[in-house]
């Protein structure tokens, strides 16, 4: 029983549409390796990307997701990427502020659990975890009260001690404040730099990484597909190349 073959149609029909895909894939490759390799020249490494599609490409994240609120009258206390911010100055690690206090010559921010004192100016005195915090009011007096999942405690002046407190106190609501584009880049740049060297990005490119693991999938199977073009082309000339021979007659 004879094993059917392809008709050679159909594999020229095959061997065509084959070669278009990879002439896409090639043509990129093409171009990033030129690039790659006249770097110095092109300045590829001068030249950043903040594009937010890229930072996110590389887990890094753009400056709409910071949060910021106003301090001080004319200062902002910043959240980024698991890191506070006076102004564009870091402070610590920390989660989102739920409460501030301020005052002279300390002020204090409160995270879930972690209370950051520092400085009028925005200096860090000291950062303490205290579990359950939840916010920041003031009393009547002018004291500052931690709020606490097991009630309100009081912090003298120094803040060292703090004393369970049951009267009243009022809370003033965190003010969310839009940085302008200048003071979102100042924070990015203070955390992650200047962002992705565009030779990173066109490196990334050319191998595939850039797309992970289904770009370096492509990547692979454009280099099987060249591969298979090439050794079926060459394969195709030699046959018509013999059969091309003319026969000598002695």
């Amino acid at each position: 029983m004879k094993i059917p073959f392809p008709r050679k149609r159909t594999l020229l029909a095959w061997h065509r549409w084959m070669g278009i895909g990879s002439a896409v894939f090639l043509l990129a490759v093409s171009v990033t390796g030129l690039a790659l390799n006249h770097t110095e020249r092109l300045g590829l490494d001068n030249i950043h990307i903040r594009s937010e599609w890229i930072l996110k490409r590389y887990g890094m994240e753009s400056g709409n997701s910071i949060q910021s609120f106003r301090i001080h009258s004319s200062d902002t206390i910043s959240y980024f990427s698991g890191h506070l911010y006076y102004n564009s100055d870091k402070l610590c690690e920390g989660t989102p502020p739920v409460g501030l206090w301020e005052g002279s010559p300390i002020s204090a921010l409160a995270t879930e659990g972690q209370l950051v004192m520092i400085t009028s100016q925005g200096e860090l005195i000291e950062t303490l975890s205290i579990e359950g915090l939840t916010g920041l009011a003031t009393d009547k007096s002018g004291a500052a009260i931690l709020i606490t999942a097991d009630g309100a405690l009081r912090a003298d002046s120094n803040w060292v001690e703090f004393k369970p407190f049951s009267s009243s106190y009022t809370v003033t609501p965190l003010q969310a404040v839009e940085l302008d584009s200048i003071a979102q880049n100042a924070i990015l740049e203070s955390f992650q730099g200047s962002g992705v060297p565009l030779y990173r990005v066109i490196l990334d490119l050319h191998s595939g990484r850039l797309f992970g693991w289904g770009g370096r999938t492509l990547m692979d199977l454009t280099a099987i597909a060249v591969i298979l073009l090439v050794t079926s082309g060459l394969a195709g000339w030699l046959r018509k190349s013999r059969r091309a021979k003319p026969v000598r007659h002695l």
